[in-house]
């Protein structure tokens, strides 16, 4: 939530966003980038992202085809410049540069990058070298405080899923992959990559035309799609007009923890799904989702 807040600062102040998504990028980085798209307008473009991840998802995403500038670049303390000048005649464009001494060819050099952001968003990126790299010779920004990583050491097993072919169910509609976005977009990770936290109000499943009936089947999709935590904690709040009251939604992949949230919940669960609680609001319903986890790890 930190993070949300530093780019919706940021993004106040910013006439043009970039979003760069890095080698380590899996299908969760690319909803995750037009999610933000979304939220912040017409101002943010994704700028990078690999033809292979955007294929799989042009069924519910225009490919993202942001135009570059050309420089022509020279190391003027090598090859020192005193004036440019340039000149169109006849539809020829003539750049003319002053020098005190005679500038060879190979001074020169042609590049193509994007034009300069006033903050970048980074997912996808394991290392800081790598990002580096692409905010000096793909995607520069005017100021190195605005840049804003949502990444995370990736896992191997994250870089095998990320490289698989998926395929959607039937199920996903692009209302139910707008609320996937959602979920992704107040989310975050803790515990040492063990506990993804998601949170979800009313509006969000007003706003995408969903039942909070699709949430078991979406979080087993996540699943299924790209590399998630052990154990999925939902937050989400009641749809009818006189319930806002915030309930929980438990996705253990390790059984042996499931069976003890049921034990300690007194509920039934399915398909490694256990759904528990009401409470009146969402700092009540995660004081209580961690009370469990504590009484787990004790019980460990």
């Amino acid at each position: 939530m930190e993070h949300i807040l530093k780019i919706l600062t940021l993004a106040e102040q910013s006439a043009r966003i970039g979003i760069v998504l890095g080698p380590d990028a899996g299908d969760a980085d690319l909803l995750a980038a037009h999610a933000l798209k979304g939220r912040l307008g017409e101002k943010a473009s994704i700028l990078n992202a690999p033809d292979s991840l955007q294929n799989r998802w042009t069924h519910l995403f225009k490919k993202e085809r942001p135009q570059k500038e050309t420089s022509l670049s020279i190391d003027v303390t090598r090859h020192p410049v005193d004036e440019l000048r340039y000149e169109k005649e006849n539809g020829t464009l003539r750049i003319f540069l002053t020098s005190p001494n005679p500038l060879p060819k190979d001074a020169f050099s042609m590049e193509e990058r994007f034009p300069p952001s006033d903050m970048i968003i980074a997912l996808g990126y394991s290392d800081k070298e790598t990002l580096d790299h692409v905010l000096k010779t793909e995607a520069p920004v005017k100021n190195g405080d605005a840049v804003i990583s949502l990444s995370s050491p990736v896992h191997p097993a994250k870089q095998t899923l990320a490289q698989q072919p998926v395929s959607m169910p039937p199920l996903w509609n692009l209302d139910t992959m707008k609320l996937w976005s959602r979920a992704l977009l107040r989310s975050y990770v803790e515990e040492e990559n063990t506990v993804f936290w998601a949170f979800l109000p009313k509006e969000d499943f007003q706003k995408t035309n969903q039942s909070d009936e699709i949430l078991p089947a979406l979080v087993n999709g996540m699943r299924r799609i790209t590399h998630m935590p052990p154990l999925i904690i939902a937050l989400w709040q009641g749809q009818q007009t006189n319930d806002s009251n915030v309930h929980i939604l438990f996705s253990c992949a390790n059984p042996a923890t499931l069976e003890k949230l049921t034990r300690l919940t007194e509920t039934t669960s399915a398909d490694g799904i256990l759904i528990t609680g009401s409470y009146p609001n969402f700092s009540e319903a995660e004081v209580e989702a961690r009370k469990l986890l504590k009484q787990i790890d004790e019980k460990l």
